[in-house]
């Protein structure tokens, strides 16, 4: 058997060259010919790209003449490469450039099979180095999926330069007249709705706070909400475990303004009666929602952009569109390599959770932890200073949103002497208060900053809009 495979091997037909010298030689005389085209090719086109070293090296040195505003032929590059073995018949087709120049249709036509061809290098070279790890026995099956992803994903970037008239994108402002607004809103907390406004494709929203003030029950009642409204939405949830952040979406969609389920009974499985009937009912709904939970341990940037493109397409394969990740917390991502500092490694997450926003059309919502410095203040509303470990945090937020709530504080600080006046005074100010939340916007790129309050109803793991009583708590 093993012989006979052996021989069908030996006679198979030998796989198509990824490679065409002679696309490449054109190319460059056609760059010649017109010195203007090098520009259209410059942010697309690398010297790696060409299979022929020589033709990267002279297509290198072609980029940085043409930077400089020097004139490109074959004279102005012969000094830099005489000594190169494959250069005298080069020399010879680019000093006949313009003989040989055809129209820009066959220029084009090279420039995609060099791309073509490159990419599929680069796809091969990538998974013969999985195959190679893979007779490696202590390299884990998780590696080889990651590389295995790696490497596929050079055929998923073809990204080309976004780049059109202004007059062009006016008309597409204009034809979106009356049209509705593309983009997330939660639905379940129409006063944050009103503060942030929709949060659009591209959008980076950084959500912080100090602990204690809700944030995760924030994201997790946002994301739920917007579910609820068709839109798709992925949890990275790195803090706490699937398990415990379902039991706290359970107990969230449990409650409305006549009560509900602790989150303390779903916690520890003590749901009997009515509330399993609640709980049962709350499930039945998740299982119409576009929600996922996604729990990867040592989740890297890179582990996130392709678990969450995956997730992407295999939601369009359905009919359906992922339009908001939320990702619980910033600062719990792994880093992508050793010795990085919490500066960097928080700088790097937050640049490409901001690139991954915008090149995949959807929204990211981020948790970020925040410095201890907020405690030293008297008023310990969050300022964007506060955000932990890195100002590209600040810079690259589109939104930022800052939870508070005063009811935390305030707690702390109960007098030993429950029969004085400072006690009925503390009891006072807590009533007034009581499961209070504030949403802080000191930042909104698209519109104006502002602030909005709601309610935090920690007990069920549930954050609601101002009007969540005048409502009936349905939202939107």
């Amino acid at each position: 058997m093993s012989g006979a495979f052996d021989d069908q091997l030996r006679s198979a037909t030998a796989p198509a060259p990824l490679h065409n010298a002679e696309a490449e030689i054109s190319l460059l005389g056609d760059l010649i010919d017109d010195n203007r085209l090098i520009d259209n090719v410059a942010d697309r086109l690398r010297p790696g790209d060409f299979s022929v070293p020589l033709h990267g090296l002279v297509y290198g040195r072609m980029l940085e003449q043409s930077a400089t505003g020097s004139n490109v032929d074959a004279v102005t590059l012969a000094p830099f490469f005489g000594a190169e073995e494959g250069w005298p018949r080069l020399y010879a087709v680019l000093m006949a450039a313009a003989l040989n120049a055809g129209p820009r249709a066959r220029t084009k036509a090279y420039f995609d099979q060099i791309m073509m061809l490159s990419r599929r290098r680069r796809l091969v070279a990538g998974l013969e180095d999985v195959i190679a790890s893979a007779h490696d026995v202590d390299t884990t099956p998780e590696t080889l999926l990651a590389d295995a992803d790696d490497a596929v994903g050079e055929l998923l970037e073809q990204v080309a330069v976004q780049q059109a008239p202004v007059a062009t994108y006016a008309q597409g402002v204009i034809e979106s007249f009356g049209q509705p607004i593309v983009g997330v809103r939660s639905g379940l907390i129409p006063s944050l709705d009103g503060v942030t406004g929709t949060l659009r494709p591209g959008n980076l929203v950084v959500v912080g706070g100090r602990p204690g003030m809700g944030k995760t029950s924030l994201v997790s009642s946002y994301g739920v909400g917007a579910a609820m409204r068709g839109h798709g939405v992925l949890i990275f949830s790195l803090e706490m475990s699937a398990d415990e952040l379902t039991r706290r979406v359970l107990a969230d969609m449990t409650f409305t303004p006549q009560g509900g389920v602790l989150y303390e009974r779903v916690r520890d499985g003590t749901v009997q009666g009515r509330e399993l009937d609640a709980v049962m009912e709350a499930k039945a709904r998740l299982d119409e929602l576009p929600l996922e939970i996604n729990e990867t341990a040592g989740l890297t940037l890179s582990k996130f952009i392709r678990q969450a493109r995956s997730h992407k397409r295999r939601l369009a394969s359905q009919g359906q569109k992922l339009e908001l990740v939320v990702v619980d917390y910033l600062q719990l991502m792994t880093p992508s390599r050793k010795g990085m500092s919490p500066y960097e490694h928080v700088g790097e997450v937050s640049q490409g959770l901001k690139q991954f926003a915008k090149a995949e059309g959807l929204t990211v919502m981020a948790v970020a932890q925040l410095s201890r410095e907020v405690e030293k203040r008297p008023d310990k509303r969050p300022m964007p200073a506060d955000l932990r470990d890195s100002g590209q945090i600040e810079q690259d937020a589109d939104v930022i949103l800052f939870v508070y709530r005063e009811e935390e504080y305030l707690r702390r600080t109960e007098p030993e002497d429950q029969f004085g006046g400072k006690y009925e005074q503390w009891r006072t100010d807590m009533q007034a208060v009581r499961n209070k939340i504030e949403f802080l916007v000191p930042k909104r790129r698209s519109g104006p900053t502002g602030k909005a309050v709601g309610w935090f109803f920690g007990a069920h793991s549930a954050v609601r809009g101002a009007d969540f009583y005048s409502h009936g708590g349905q939202g939107e």
